[in-house]
């Protein structure tokens, strides 16, 4: 293993460590990333805190990773970035980043041509993802989220590719393995282009823990173990319920948000989620729940816009 290891504009030599930026293709952005290039051959695993700027458990997981594993705990090639969406973290912005207003977990693979959104999920796609083997992305609940901890994987992938990132996002040590057909978030388009991984939810409302930080390192160094990446072998870290796939409610008016349900509830097809009102408490429109199953998460603000998420449902 004498080849260097090449990520954008960053390169490290076998048993060394790199910190860095990584340019965003076409623009002035920078993303903080860390290169591992171990000291014995294995696989290549991808790691990304902060796609969303206020999702701030795993950005903290991310940050700590990198400070942590050294070169020669590894096997294979690991590069962190930490985190991905700079000026949204700065911003404290939910979902969207301050250049253009989009959604960067929508963009992917993105375009080299396209707004600042898009450039960075095709740097990431393209100098990160396209040379992987495995890919985590580590999210925390935005400013106006109450969730539940969840995992996510694609169904959109070959089967084995599906396989793979189910079974390793059951030894994360969430409670709720979920399934998802969405192609135009990192995991997904990850898969389609036939790289296994998952989304991960630990946190909510903005905040972050101790606790919370402690629980996605334990969780990741876990699933690194059983992709090689690590010695020994993955632990139990309990028992999980898998969920087939996620529905979302989305908000159809521009209003104030009176949910009738917390994270973590189990609901009945047709039971009342919550209701939007008017300024003058006049009751624009009620949400109930199109599916059995369990609240994954909420909105926890009182202002939502038209199109918002509302409600999850796995």
């Amino acid at each position: 293993m004498s080849e260097e290891f090449k990520a954008g504009n960053l390169r490290a030599e076998p048993g060394t460590k790199v910190q860095g930026y990584l340019n965003v293709h076409g623009s002035d952005m920078k993303m903080p990333a860390t290169l591992i290039h171990g000291t014995r051959p294995g696989k290549t695993v991808v790691i990304t805190g902060g796609i969303h700027g206020g999702e701030y458990p795993g950005i903290e997981a991310s940050i700590r990773l990198a400070v942590q594993l050294k070169p020669e705990d590894v096997s294979g090639r690991l590069v962190i970035v930490h985190p991905v969406n700079t000026k949204a973290y700065f911003a404290k912005m939910q979902y969207f980043g301050p250049d253009d207003g989009k959604n960067l977990n929508r963009m992917f693979p993105g375009k080299a041509t396209g707004t600042v959104s898009e450039r960075i999920a095709w740097t990431i796609s393209s100098e990160l993802i396209s040379q992987a083997d495995f890919f985590m992305d580590l999210h925390g609940g935005d400013i106006h989220e109450a969730l539940v901890p969840f995992v996510l994987y694609s169904l959109a992938g070959r089967p084995e590719v599906n396989r793979i990132s189910e079974e390793a996002s059951s030894l994360l040590g969430l409670k709720y393995v979920v399934g998802s057909v969405s192609t135009n978030g990192t995991f997904g388009s990850a898969a389609v282009a036939g790289v296994p991984g998952f989304l991960a939810e630990i946190g909510q409302c903005g905040l972050w823990s101790e606790e919370e930080v402690l629980a996605y390192l334990k969780g990741v160094r876990n699933v690194l173990k059983y992709l090689g990446l690590l010695p020994g072998g993955p632990e139990d870290l309990g028992s999980v319920v898998k969920l087939p796939k996620m529905i979302v409610s989305t908000s159809e008016q521009t209003a104030c948000w009176y949910p009738a349900v917390r994270a973590g509830d189990r609901v009945a097809k047709g039971q009342k989620l919550g209701e939007m009102r008017d300024f003058f408490a006049n009751r624009l429109g009620e949400y109930l729940a199109s599916q059995d199953g369990t609240v994954l998460y909420v909105a926890s603000s009182l202002a939502i816009n038209e199109g918002d998420p509302i409600a999850a449902i796995g």
